[in-house]
């Protein structure tokens, strides 16, 4: 199957690609790869080399990672008082996110009663596809549970050595501006770590030119140069991932020489204020030590039949040394025999597993349905708690109503919703 994988990403990629970035490296965990070309199915930039060979945590087992993270966390005194580590879901909705623009330009304020009758045909039209979004314009977000921004998961993992709190960001889309600004002070995340991406499309990655509002500008380099450097962010992305963000984001990337337009010689060059990315790619099922005490896993999937994204496979450690097991596929159409192979056979039992279900009913050919959603997580068994993500404005009803539904026939499944926090110190 790993050859099967290896060849339908060389349909959808380009076979060569060429870069000639001094901006963009990628790290390896046993440090920098500058200058290396590698082959590895594909034809890989010449400034950027995969994480090969003896590279530190790259090729470990998930229970080899997970024996050198205890080392690494143990018998620190002040771990006692630091703060909980939680696992908070900013984003949970669909790409649209929720509620839709166009309800409340039908709809107005004054008119989303829901005994109030439809009294136009553009809102006899709409009436059934905008109930829920009608709830979710009302009253304040971090309360509303039906107000959903794209999907975006923070993880925090305690630095013993730092002796400060990390944070790793899974996904950057559209919203995620607005929802940071909304759950940070509330959660009191004073920092943003490093950023793993599940593939390109602007739900997972629009708000990466954002990305400058939350850096520090480099102070050594302002006072001697008076130039705004910021500080780079550690960006984890598959290969493939990272060739499409070059196209979309050309001016966060202008060494990426090769989606730029070319100019004219004499045209002048101007020197922009943009976020500083610390680009570095990830292997299917290599796992990567995202910052100290967290070690991430890929886990390839489908996400329409013309796309692989990625979920992910982490283990959260309390101050006991216990682990929560994390599944994460917050996009995926069809799961990969391989990969639930690997889930199966080569990872600790889930506890906890985060899944995409867009549809209550009915298909749709690049997300998982509620039925889909419910079969896998029959398959992988998880031993605590399933949560829903990506769902569709008004495909599910009033987010309450569903829970009480979802309690009631599988137990213990419910929606996520923005702002919902996993305290795995409880």
């Amino acid at each position: 199957m790993r050859s099967t994988i290896a060849g339908f990403r060389r349909r959808l990629s380009s076979p060569t690609i060429l870069a000639s970035s001094s901006a963009i490296g990628v790290a390896c965990m046993g440090g920098w790869l500058y200058e290396e070309r590698t082959e590895v199915g594909d034809r890989f930039p010449s400034s950027i080399a995969q994480c090969d060979g003896d590279s530190g945590m790259a090729h470990q087992q998930p229970q080899q990672q997970r024996q050198r993270q205890q080392q690494q966390l143990k018998g620190s005194p002040n771990d006692a008082n630091r703060e909980h580590v939680k696992m908070i879901f900013l984003g949970s909705g669909s790409s649209t996110g929720c509620p839709k623009p166009l309800c409340p330009m039908v709809f107005p304020p004054s008119s989303t009663s829901s005994s109030k009758k439809p009294i136009n045909k553009d809102q006899e039209h709409l009436w059934n596809h905008c109930q829920v979004s009608n709830l979710a314009i009302r009253g304040d977000p971090k309360t509303n549970k039906n107000y959903r921004n794209n999907p975006c998961f923070l993880i925090q993992s305690f630095d013993s050595e730092a002796q400060k709190m990390r944070n790793v960001v899974i996904d950057v889309g559209k919203t995620f501006r607005e929802t940071t600004l909304r759950w940070f002070p509330i959660h009191n995340i004073q920092s943003l770590d490093a950023i793993v991406i599940t593939h390109h499309h602007m739900d997972a990655a629009g708000g990466a030119d954002d990305l400058r509002n939350f850096q520090l500008v480099d102070q050594d380099v302002y006072q001697k140069t008076g130039q705004l450097v910021r500080l780079p962010t550690p960006v984890y992305v598959s290969h493939f991932c990272w060739t499409n963000l070059k196209t979309v984001f050309p001016w966060l990337f202008p060494s990426a020489t090769e989606v730029l337009p070319k100019q004219d010689a004499s045209q002048p060059k101007v020197k922009r204020d943009v976020a500083s990315l610390d680009v570095r790619l990830f292997k299917d099922f290599q796992g990567f030590e995202v910052v100290p005490g967290l070690t991430i896993v890929p886990l390839p999937v489908l996400h329409g039949d013309d796309l692989v994204s990625h979920g992910f496979s982490f283990s959260v450690q309390n101050q006991k040394g216990e682990f929560t097991n994390v599944v994460y596929l917050s996009d995926i159409s069809k799961m990969i025999p391989e990969t639930m192979e690997y889930i199966q056979k080569q990872l600790p039992p889930t506890d906890i597993l985060v899944v995409d279900a867009l549809l209550l009913k009915g298909t749709n050919p690049v997300h998982f349905n509620l039925d889909q959603a419910m079969a896998l997580r029959d398959e992988i068994q998880p031993r605590g708690q399933t949560y829903l993500v990506g769902m569709s404005c008004d495909s599910f009803p009033p987010h309450d109503e569903t829970n009480a539904y979802l309690k009631e026939k599988y137990g213990a499944v419910q929606l996520a919703h923005d702002g919902l926090a996993i305290d795995v110190d409880e």
